[in-house]
């Protein structure tokens, strides 16, 4: 992608997620860019080439920062706790009505990033399970289909919404809940102990 392009979608991107996207004219886009609607149309096409954009620059971003997590942490819960902390921190950069309104309003950009989940994320999440498994740290019952299953489905339920309409509860907050929960269900006696230990003095599990 040329640098300078690249550099107009990740300042979008900032934009949309602090101010959702709907609320988010080409005009308004423009302005807060610093830059004429005529230049910005240069770069895209349209308001949907524009999100598609932005969600595969965070898709980008995503990948490069869960793969420096693996090759960091070869223990499955030191990884998944990792990565639990870098999601609840993008979560805190996101305006609540994002998910919403690119199920309502941009259905491609929609398709980009569940074909993410439904590949790189699930392939992140089985990794997991099977190295914590293969550890120890899991139980050696888990049927890793089911869970990666279980675990996509509920975090698709919390980004758009359907488990806490109107919720005054952060989506990091939320996540982190959920977090908790799937943690303690798959850790086994040993990965429990671990996991016990590791985060007795953290404030922020």
């Amino acid at each position: 992608m040329d640098p300078k392009k690249r550099e107009l979608i990740i300042q979008a991107t900032a934009i949309y997620l602090k101010y959702g996207i709907k609320s988010v004219t080409m005009d308004e886009m423009a302005r807060q860019l610093g830059i004429s609607k005529k230049t910005l149309y240069t770069y895209v096409a349209d308001k949907n080439e524009l999100v598609e954009q932005c969600v595969l620059l965070e898709h980008e971003g995503e990948v490069c920062k869960i793969g420096d997590i693996n090759k960091q942490n070869e223990n499955a819960i030191d990884e998944i706790l990792a990565i639990s902390r870098f999601v609840a921190g993008e979560l805190k950069k996101i305006h609540p009505s994002i998910f919403f309104d690119l199920a309502k309003y941009h259905p491609n950009a929609l398709k980009i990033m569940n074909s993410h989940k439904r590949d790189f994320v699930r392939g992140c999440v089985i990794d997991n399970l099977q190295r914590g498994i293969k550890q120890g740290l899991y139980r050696s019952g888990l049927n890793v289909e089911v869970v990666a299953t279980i675990y996509l489905a509920t975090i698709d339920h919390i980004m758009l919404g359907d488990l806490f309409p109107q919720s005054d509860t952060s989506l990091d907050t939320i996540y982190k809940e959920f977090f908790r929960y799937h943690i303690k269900g798959i850790a086994s006696a040993s990965g429990l102990e671990y996991l016990h230990e590791l985060i007795k003095n953290d404030e922020n599990f």
